[in-house]
C-alpha cells in the first residue's frame, strides 16, 4: 500500500530541481540579479520575478510558483513515505 507515492515523490523532485535550474537561467539571461547561494531556496526565485514582473513576466512567476508547489509535494510524498502520515 502505498506504492505509489515513490513517482509522486521522484517526479516532484525532479520537476522542482529541474524547473528551478531553468527559471533560475531564464532569470540570468534576462539580466535580473539573483544570488546564486540563494537559488535553491524554496520561494526565492518566486520572489525575485514577483520583484521584478516587468522585466520577467507572469508566465516565468507561475513557473517559479509550480516549481515551489512541487518541492512541497514532494515534501508531503517523503513524510508519507518516511511513515509519518
Amino acid at each position: 500500500m502505498g506504492t505509489y507515492m515513490y513517482p509522486v515523490f521522484a517526479i516532484s523532485i525532479g520537476y522542482a530541481v529541474i524547473g528551478n535550474a531553468a527559471v533560475l537561467w531564464i532569470l540570468i539571461r534576462r539580466g535580473v540579479q539573483v544570488r546564486f547561494l540563494w537559488s535553491g531556496t524554496p520561494g526565492y526565485l518566486y520572489r525575485i520575478c514577483a520583484e521584478n514582473t516587468s522585466t520577467v513576466g507572469k508566465g516565468l512567476r507561475g513557473f517559479a510558483l509550480s516549481t515551489n508547489i512541487a518541492f512541497i509535494v514532494a515534501a508531503l510524498a517523503a513524510l508519507y513515505l518516511a511513515g509519518l502520515h
